[in-house]
């Protein structure tokens, strides 16, 4: 049972080397290249063709002077590199809605923008863009680093080692265990943490799910190739309540077994005479 668990963690660690496949497999090809040019549009300063494929529901009043906000906000030159850093389809029965981000790099700085699409009666149609100007990049403001954590980091680094080893080792003493009966459940309680506890590593920021499991106690999570590492903890109740019981259990497999060799070696009764 080592040896699973063992080979589990290394199915889990495997299954997010692929991650940036699986993310680029979920880009909507046809609307990335028609969001970009939306994007190199407004940097050119067209904003003929921003008003021609914007959705006139959704056309503000001020569009005008909101595009030329948003041109200033370019970086001078051309782009270095575009990524796409976001993507999320919703499909309903009237439309389906894209909403696309992008991470530029310029030689002086970096850029974030977000388009908005509409697919509506074979139309599509442009429902909003927003830039925001960055210093640095998504991918270096949210990799794994100690530059700059605070005492709370290093708390749940610990933690995020303590507590799946500490599961494990309960989840060893458990199958080892004589149990009188009902012994998967045991196992099923003693191997998830309960409660989690869900910690953004980039920003610091964090939430708990009072209502909820995680396997082992421990979750890591980077759902985008620039996402932030999000580390779950689990609070191991079900292994504490176990290694708090674990003699009572045993004391209890020990009278049953007892009870179960005396019914062996009793004699058995005498027919009785007929009457």
């Amino acid at each position: 049972m080592i040896r699973f668990f063992a080979l589990l963690l290394a199915a889990v660690c495997l299954s997010g080397c692929d991650s940036s496949a699986l993310f680029d497999s979920l880009v909507p090809k046809e609307e990335s290249k028609i969001a970009q040019d939306v994007v190199a549009k407004v940097a050119a300063r067209d904003f003929a063709a921003i008003d021609a494929a914007m959705d006139p529901a959704q056309r503000p009043p001020n569009l005008q002077e909101a595009l030329e906000k948003m041109a200033v906000m370019v970086p001078a030159g051309t782009p270095k590199s575009v990524k796409v850093v976001g993507t999320n389809t919703m499909r309903s029965s009237a439309a389906t809605t894209y909403h696309l981000t992008y991470e530029y790099e310029y030689p002086s700085g970096w850029l974030v923008a977000a388009v908005l699409l509409e697919r509506r009666d074979d139309k599509l149609l442009l429902q909003g863009i927003n830039f925001v100007p960055r210093t640095q990049s998504l991918e270096s403001e949210n990799s794994f680093t100690f530059a700059g954590k605070g005492p709370l980091h290093y708390v749940v680094l610990v933690l995020a080692v303590a507590i799946p080893l500490f599961v494990i080792y309960a989840l060893v003493l458990c199958f080892r265990t004589r149990f009188a009966k009902r012994k998967w459940l045991w196992v099923l309680f003693v191997g998830v943490g309960l409660m989690q506890f869900n910690f953004n590593w980039a920003s610091g920021a964090w939430n708990v799910q009072p209502v909820s499991f995680v396997l082992l106690g421990l979750g890591v999570v980077k759902s985008g190739p620039v996402a932030p590492w999000v580390v779950t903890l689990g609070v191991p109740f079900g292994a504490i309540i176990f290694l708090i019981r674990r003699r009572e259990l045993q004391r209890l497999a020990a009278e049953a077994a007892e009870s179960s060799e005396a019914a062996k070696v009793a004699p058995a009764p005498l027919p009785q005479p007929p009457q």
